[in-house]
């Protein structure tokens, strides 16, 4: 099935956003040794172009054609869905603000798990917190937001040993919260405002998560690994 992304102009702002989108792409790097990884909802092509010019290699998940078509035209290995992936094939998965868009995510880390091989990572980031949910949220078409015990719950009912699950962006949970409380519409998140908070904001909001990470932020992620039990069952 096709799928067509409403969010594209989010995606295309947010990639003015250097020390949000080096932080990512740092946590990728920190989170694997493989050279081979996998891009589950690669959108524009934001993280992959940006580790691909550090000389890793790329495939691209991504089910809206228009996306897709763009990623294949800068000569991104690509597929429309991940069942396509061998299973027991993929040393390194990450997903970065894709499974609050996905209705049945319990089917979607189902078929991830299956693509990983024995002792394969997998790195999901998303947003955190229900009571920080906005206009923007149902602009982007998310389904939900998360917190460690969902995203805890998520990984490990795939029988995926957690390495790290924690919140990140302290900062911006208190710009989320302070957005919903004044009821700001979606339209109030531009190209400028993501460009101010992230050249003013972002690295403060890394140093105090040091402190503050293991409660809240604006986002929450796991690092998880296939066990190698797994191989024979």
């Amino acid at each position: 099935m096709e799928v067509q992304y409403s969010g594209v102009d989010i995606l295309e702002a947010l990639e003015s956003a250097h020390n949000y989108n080096d932080y990512l792409t740092r946590l990728i790097r920190e989170s694997t040794e493989s050279k081979d990884l996998i891009d589950f909802g690669a959108g524009i092509g934001t993280f992959s172009k940006r580790l691909r010019r550090t000389g890793y290699h790329v495939k691209c998940i991504e089910p809206d054609p228009v996306q897709r078509q763009k990623l294949e035209e800068q000569g991104f290995d690509t597929l429309d869905n991940i069942t396509s992936v061998p299973d027991d094939s993929a040393s390194f998965i990450f997903s970065l603000n894709v499974f609050e868009h996905i209705e049945h995510d319990t089917i979607a880390i189902r078929q991830v798990g299956r693509k990983l091989k024995p002792g394969g990572a997998l790195l999901i980031y998303v947003p955190a917190f229900e009571c920080l949910w906005t206009s923007l949220d149902e602009k982007l078409c998310h389904y939900r937001r998360y917190t460690k015990t969902t995203l805890r719950r998520l990984v490990e009912q795939e029988g995926l040993a957690i390495e790290q699950v924690r919140y990140a962006d302290c900062v911006g949970f208190i710009a989320a919260l302070v957005f919903r409380l004044l009821n700001r519409s979606a339209s109030t998140l531009t190209a400028p405002t993501i460009s101010f908070y992230d050249r003013w904001l972002f690295a403060p909001s890394r140093v105090l998560d040091r402190l503050f990470g293991r409660w809240f932020g604006k986002n929450v992620y796991v690092l998880c690994r296939k066990r190698l039990s797994l191989l024979a069952s």
